[in-house]
């Protein structure tokens, strides 16, 4: 049965807001702590502190490498410096900081500030990683190209008194070109050459991270990073953040084939793979091209790792580690992806943003434009005024003849899913979209649910047409689920042949942790992950049944939002998973018509119709200053999206309010039968969902929802702004709307809102 895992942690790290509590952990996986090579040089590589100087003074030694109409791409080979000129204004991106050498960064810092490049490589009959910073561990050459440079880094092998080889004999070559309106920088991994690679002595690429401190901010300097961290963060230079951990998140959440045997901390997703920086009255759109799947963000500000600096930058993964316990061993073995780099390509774009009073909705506004120009991201026509998510059925167990035996039992049935519908059309509630969770025999038994087939225990086929007809003719439109990322054996797939597995080669599974705890449940059992190498059939079965069935919509559950990768012989990384979920996603379009995705990561924003379940919330670390509805902002006006579930919210009239201000529409998790019915089934999270308490709430939102944003769905936000609780949102045709948090007011199109009527009898004062 495929209970949304997902969405009942993040109503779970919601209630955990509620009296201001914070984490201040990272946001990617736990993992053993890395070794670093520059440190055993850091005496000798330190050198004595420099005069400052001009940015005139460095470009007068550079080397002009390309120029176009926009910009200009300098380089000076002797500190490994690039600078991006942007023609329209004169102002200059630095790949590392001019200065470096004046701050009071000591020894291996100064190093990763002047490296364009750190390599990461493991060492396998050590098990253990080590960095290198290319600034005074690599021989670097340059070589022009068409419309700019081929930096090589060589890591050559060194050997102890000893006669024993210190470093991994590693060349990498990195492309670094102009494009019309950006800077690429660009890497193919067929030619990163490795020494004995698949020797036990051998040295493995495992990490690339490129020009670390571009475009770094100053101790003297205002500015800030948007992060697209759960809706978005923003974190500010010079902060003062310094006793909590730097920002790691790990794009499109962590790889869940590696599979803790603790609860990992309960973070929200990073769903696209872009950063901000904005300082100087200049902004710059960063962008993870290639190599997304493998992306990591991370971010610090100054003194925060002994620094002037505030940064932000990718690291990416290109080979992964797994951990496990022999017998008998208190501390685990870390053992590294074997089978070449299955990581193709990676590839940074830099975007120069320029204007006046450049701020984060300029750069969501950029990122929306890539999407569009190079993603082949399309405006959607269709709308909703509500989201609502149904949940069917689940296991139980019942008694009989005196035995325990798991039963499905029917918590939202067919026809109690319309009579929740007719409710709320009552209400006013105008278009509402509908994600039917386990509403077959295997969604509610946890098999692939690859088959149109209604289950008798939610009233049999003919109750489930009756609901579809309902719903035609009143403006409804339901989108029944099959998520194929988890599962148990039957139906076609089996455990020993259709599950992802694990660099250590055990199966992956997915678990469900004991919450005073946190760790792994034995009440429940374990559920495995559908190898990346299933998809095609998974999702092309479904497809036949879906349309031979008259289905024209199609939830996707976690098959937008889970990326993982397959360490078996029949490897397949992140990355290559992204392009086989495409493929499947595809499928659908063609066969079905239309996607409703629970929450999209960028790669599977152009094929859905509907994103819901998307937080207007960032993680809430420490070291972040506000958060920022950033990707609602880039969302607007070429795709709907809602919320996370408004009645599992522990302040749901201000996430109603902030729905409005932010353009998207309110959703809300309905069950039928009553919360008791929960208990000890995988839908004990759902407790709060009973459909009697909050029909009147969301058709009332519903109507809110249409009448303060009717005519403005389909165009962008221009400008947004927060203060003390109130919030204007400008949009591209002139429109001003002001929500008051506090008064729980909308103030727009010449009226005024009370959210108050709207929840109860509805209306708006003059």
């Amino acid at each position: 049965m495929q209970i949304k895992m997902r969405k009942l942690l993040a109503v779970l790290a919601a209630a955990a807001t509620i009296g201001g509590m914070t984490v201040s952990v990272y946001s990617d996986d736990s993992a053993a702590p890395e070794e670093t090579a520059a440190e055993e040089s850091a005496e000798e590589s330190s050198g004595s502190k420099k005069e400052k100087r001009t940015a005139e003074e460095v470009l007068e030694k550079m080397e002009k490498m390309a120029e176009n109409d926009k910009l200009v791409l300098w380089y000076y080979k002797k500190e490994d410096l690039i600078a991006l000129e942007n023609k329209a204004n004169g102002y200059i991106w630095w790949s590392t900081p001019v200065n470096a050498k004046a701050s009071n960064a000591k020894g291996a810092q100064v190093q990763e500030l002047l490296s364009g490049m750190t390599l990461t490589y493991g060492d396998p009959e050590k098990r253990r990683t080590a960095k290198l910073a290319s600034s005074n561990k690599s021989e670097k050459d340059c070589e022009k190209i068409e419309n700019g440079m081929r930096l090589t880094y060589t890591f050559a092998s060194e050997k102890d008194a000893n006669g024993n080889k210190t470093d991994p004999g590693i060349t990498v070559p990195v492309e670094i070109t102009l494009e019309d309106d950006h800077m690429k920088l660009y890497v193919n991994t067929s030619e990163i050459i490795e020494t004995k690679p698949s020797a036990s002595n051998g040295k493995l690429t495992t990490g690339l991270t490129f020009m670390s401190t571009f475009g770094a901010g100053e101790m003297d300097e205002d500015g800030y990073f948007v992060i697209p961290d759960g809706s978005g963060a923003v974190v500010e230079f010079n902060n003062g953040r310094t006793g909590y951990s730097p920002y790691a998140g790990k794009v499109y959440g962590r790889n869940l084939t590696a599979v803790p045997t603790t609860k990992p901390t309960v973070t929200r997703q990073v769903y696209l793979p872009m950063y901000g920086i904005v300082k100087d009255g200049n902004g710059m759109l960063v962008v993870a091209d290639k190599g997304d799947g493998c992306a990591t963000i991370n971010s610090y500000t100054s003194r925060q790792n002994s620094t002037d600096y505030n940064a932000c930058y990718f690291s990416f993964e290109l080979r992964t580690a797994d951990e496990y316990l022999m017998g008998g061993e208190a501390n685990p073995l870390k053992v590294f992806e074997k089978r070449g780099i299955h990581v193709p390509e990676v590839e940074v774009r830099y975007y120069p943003i320029e204007g006046d009073d450049i701020d984060y909705v300029d750069i969501a506004d950029a990122y929306r434009d890539y999407l569009v120009t190079e993603k082949g991201v399309e405006q959607k026509t269709d709308d909703s005024s509500l989201y609502v998510d149904f949940y069917g059925g689940t296991l139980k167990k019942q008694s009989v003849l005196g035995f325990p035996v798991e039963m499905k039992t029917e918590i939202t049935g067919y026809e109690s899913a319309q009579k929740i519908l007719e409710i709320l059309k009552a209400g006013e509630a105008g278009k509402i979209v509908v994600n039917y969770s386990d509403w077959t025999n295997d969604g509610i038994t946890g098999k692939i649910a690859d088959s149109a087939s209604p289950s008798g225990t939610l009233g049999g086929s003919s109750k489930f047409k009756a609901l579809l007809k309902y719903a035609e003719g009143n403006d409804i439109m339901i989108y029944p689920e099959t998520d194929i990322t988890t599962f148990v054996s039957g139906g076609g797939y089996h455990t020993f042949t259709d599950t992802a597995v694990r660099v250590s080669n055990a199966f992956a599974r997915l678990y469900v942790y004991d919450l005073a705890h946190g760790i792994q449940s034995k009440f429940y059992d374990p559920l495995s992950l559908l190898s990346p190498n299933s998809y095609k059939e998974a999702y092309s079965k479904a497809a036949k049944s879906w349309s031979k069935a008259g289905l024209d919509g199609m939830a996707l559950g976690g098959g937008t939002t889970m990326l993982y990768g397959d360490y078996s012989r029949k490897t397949s990384s992140r990355d290559e998973s992204i392009a086989k979920l495409q493929d499947c996603y595809q499928t659908v379009k063609d066969s079905v018509g239309s996607i409703l995705a629970e929450g999209a990561n960028a790669y599977a924003i152009p094929y859905a119709d509907h994103i819901t379940n998307v937080p207007l919330c960032s993680s809430k670390f420490d070291m972040f200053n506000y958060d920022i509805p950033f990707y609602q902002i880039v969302m607007q006006g070429i795709a709907p999206v809602g919320t996370t579930p408004v009645n599992g919210d522990p302040e749901p009239e201000k996430l109603i309010l902030q729905a409005i201000a932010t353009g998207v529409t309110p959703g809300f998790d309905m069950i039928f039968e009553d919360a008791s019915e929960l208990k000890d089934t995988r839908y004990d999270g759902l407790f709060y969902a009973h459909y009697a308490y909050w029909t009147d709430t969301a058709s009332g939102s519903a109507k809110l929802y249409e009448d303060v944003l009717g005519g403005v769905k389909d165009k962008k936000i221009t400008a947004y702004s927060e203060e003390d609780g109130i919030i204007t949102t400008v949009y591209e045709d002139g429109t001003e709307i002001v929500t008051d948090l506090n008064a729980r007011t909308v103030k727009a199109n010449g009226k005024t809102y009370k959210l108050a009527d709207y929840i109860g009898k509805g209306g708006a004062a003059e």
